[in-house]
This record gives C-alpha cells, sequence and structure tokens, in this order.
C-alpha cells in the first residue's frame, strides 16, 4: 500500500467516513493499515517502523469509546489562559459520530463475513499507552512478591497487569475464576488502581479526540500515530473496564 492510500485509510477509519472506506476497501488485505511511528524514544520500543493495525481495529475503538455519549448531541473541550479567556472551544456531535462509525462496522463485517463479537486481545498494541517493553508488566516481579507478601491474591495482581495490557481474553477468563479489579497494591488506598489508570487516561485523550474529530483538516500525516494513541486510550480503556467491572453500572 502506497503511503498516500495508507494515511487515506486511517483518516478514513479514524473520521468514520463509510465513502472513502466502500472506494478503497476492496479485498480483506485493504483492511491492513500502517501507521509511521515517530522519531526518538517511541521507536526503541517497538520492533517495526510502524504500527501495523486493521480497519476495523480502529473502529471498534471508536464505537467503544463513545457508546456512552449516544443521548449526547454536543460535547466540549474548552480551554482558558491565564487571565481567564476562552482560547479553545472543540465541540463535536458524539452521536452522530458514533453512528457513522456503526455503519462503517457493519459494512466491514458484512462485506467479509466477519464475527465481530469475540473478546478481543490488544496488548499488542500496549505501547500506545505505555511505553514498557513486552516482557514488562505494570506491576514487576518485586512488586508482585511484595503484593503477595502483604496478602494481595494473585489472581487480583494478574487482572491488573493485563488489563493494563489491553487483554480483554485474559481480563475476561480471570474476572469468570473470581478476580477482584477493586485493589490497590501501589498506595494501598480503597481505590482501585486499575481504575485509577484506565479511568485517567481515557479522560485526558477524550479531550484529545474531541480536537482531533471537530477541527479535521488541522491534523495531517505527522499526527496519525498521536491520534491513534489517543483513539486506543479512550476506546481501549472503556472496554477493558467494562469487563473488569462486572458488578457495578459504571454510567
Amino acid at each position: 500500500m502506497s503511503k498516500d492510500r495508507n494515511i487515506k485509510l486511517f483518516r478514513a477509519a479514524f473520521y468514520a467516513d463509510l465513502d472513502v472506506l466502500q472506494k478503497i476497501i476492496v479485498n480483506k488485505t485493504d483492511l491492513r493499515v500502517e501507521i509511521p511511528i515517530p522519531k526518538g524514544d517511541y521507536k526503541m520500543f517497538w520492533h517495526k517502523s510502524y504500527v501495523e493495525i486493521d480497519v476495523l481495529d480502529i473502529l471498534n475503538w471508536a464505537a467503544f469509546g463513545f457508546y456512552e455519549y449516544t443521548d449526547e448531541e454536543r460535547i466540549c473541550r474548552r480551554m482558558y489562559d491565564a487571565k481567564n479567556i476562552q482560547i479553545l472551544n472543540d465541540c463535536i456531535n458524539p452521536s452522530e459520530y458514533y453512528n457513522k462509525v456503526i455503519k462503517c462496522i457493519v459494512w466491514v463485517c458484512d462485506k467479509f463475513s466477519i464475527n465481530n463479537f469475540q473478546i478481543k486481545d490488544y496488548s499488542r498494541f500496549r505501547l500506545l499507552r505505555h511505553a514498557l517493553f513486552d516482557d514488562e508488566n505494570w506491576l514487576d516481579e518485586d512488586e508482585m512478591k511484595e503484593a503477595l507478601e502483604k496478602g494481595y491474591r494473585e489472581i487480583d495482581l494478574n487482572l491488573m497487569n493485563e488489563a493494563e495490557k489491553g487483554n480483554g481474553i485474559s481480563c475476561y477468563n480471570l474476572v469468570q475464576k473470581g478476580a477482584d479489579y477493586n485493589i490497590d497494591p501501589i498506595d494501598y488506598t480503597d481505590e482501585s488502581t486499575i481504575v485509577d489508570i484506565l479511568d485517567g487516561d481515557m479522560s485526558f485523550h477524550i479531550l484529545k479526540m474531541i480536537s482531533y474529530l471537530s477541527e479535521r483538516e488541522k491534523w495531517d500525516e505527522s499526527d496519525t500515530y498521536h491520534m491513534l494513541s489517543s483513539l486506543y486510550q479512550v476506546g481501549v480503556s472503556n472496554y477493558i473496564l467494562d469487563i473488569v467491572m462486572t458488578d457495578k453500572a459504571r454510567f
């Protein structure tokens, strides 16, 4: 796939532009997108010079991130300077965006007979959130040992690590075995560390997503990696929280 066509495909998926997707995607292999990785520290951790992802992953992340806004017609990102003068007022219609995303997902799945209802493992995209090597856990070996000595259960600690990685399959299996997300082996509070991590990422990056979606022409090829990173942190965070927090209504 040519560089220009690759970027065009990414933007069509990111912005849920069904007309463009239908023009570009003919065969199932056309679903593959390569996002160039910026120079610098990012490239230290990735095995390739690009992130290889599927159009359906991009669309799913958008759906996971925005389904809770289906009843809202307007959400905004506002910023003010030191004199309390508004310097940013980016707004989108999240319900409209979500519906466009769903139409794209349905078209892709119908065209290629894809079962999109299976639980997903997104751990290979973890570097879009945290710069950690493949064999590193959020809780390292020493921290795991210390937490176990303090009485935390291994199954709960494993859930925390798998949730941070974005591995929905492992999270689901651990929850089915009785794993509890509501632990804090870092600061020993009554809060959930994994909820703090994922909710914090999601809250910050939903604001960036509003800007990316509201000013489409402002962003170009150099922004694609960061656009994908924000989408991952909104969509996959929400997806994993829905899996691990089965005992509570989140909204």
